[in-house]
């Protein structure tokens, strides 16, 4: 079991975290593609354009991660008969494991927390040398996960998923405020002038608003004031150009959207 399956689990489980899975990407496209084949009732089928895209990457290296031991009293000479010759040596071992963790902000590049952490764990144990097959000489998952080792990458799995502070994930410069306007309304369907290529993502929520034009009647300058008309989530995103529904309200052709980072 890797120490990336356990920090997951751990950031899964913790509740401060909303964690997406890309080991798995593969399937999951696998059955978008079946879903768009028609072979799949359209009722149930999954619609593309609704993976959730990432913010945070969590990345690391795993600096060390070894065992050394040394070789104690023979444990058969403390065994009568045939349990004495089937025993084999006692010996102490330490588990060894450090790591360097980054968080980067998917958006800007920007390394929002960098960390490392060394960890140790000691402990006894005896090998059966008078017998053969799967009890000596390798480990099942079961046994690694109960080993000194399973345990230690456990336990600092917990320790990364503890050190991640979530408070620190907006501490770096603020993305800017995204306007667009209404380009197309096709159907149920709103077309809007700007996409990926400006930092629109999946998901993300904007105000369509209506620029009203006023003359302020002491200087007689112009002003602009933006009136909140409806509300839009975008399903697809592509470079140039984005699509969604309206949530709230009203849209319509040439209403500009809005949303603050």
């Amino acid at each position: 079991m890797a120490l990336s399956d356990l920090l997951t689990d751990r950031m899964v489980n913790d509740g401060r975290f909303n964690v997406l899975d890309r080991t798995h990407l593969s399937s999951t496209l696998g059955e978008h593609q079946l879903g768009a084949s028609g072979e799949v009732d359209p009722e149930t089928a999954i619609r593309a354009g609704h993976l959730v895209g990432s913010r945070y990457l969590i990345t690391g290296n795993i600096l060390q991660l070894d065992q050394t031991g040394a070789s104690g009293a023979n444990a058969g000479s403390l065994l009568p008969g045939v349990f004495g010759a089937a025993a084999g040596g006692v010996s102490t071992h330490r588990v060894t494991i450090k790591v360097a963790v980054r968080v980067i902000d998917a958006k800007t590049g920007q390394i929002v927390q960098s960390f490392s952490d060394e960890e140790s764990r000691s402990g006894t144990s005896w090998n059966a040398g008078g017998f053969s097959g799967s009890v000596a000489g390798s480990y099942s998952n079961e046994q690694f996960v109960n080993s000194d080792m399973g345990h230690l990458i456990d336990d600092e799995a917990a320790k990364i998923a503890s050190t991640i502070d979530p408070s620190r994930f907006d501490s770096g410069p603020a993305a800017p405020a995204l306007r667009g306007q209404i380009a197309a309304v096709d159907g149920r369907s709103i077309i809007i002038n700007i996409g990926s290529n400006a930092g629109v993502q999946v998901g993300q929520m904007f105000d369509i608003v209506k620029v009203k034009s006023l003359v302020d009647p002491t200087t007689h300058a112009s002003l602009h004031v933006d009136e909140n008309v409806g509300r839009l989530q975008i399903d697809t995103v592509s470079p140039s150009a984005s699509v969604g529904h309206v949530v709230s309200g009203t849209a319509a052709v040439r209403l500009s959207v809005t949303s603050e980072p």
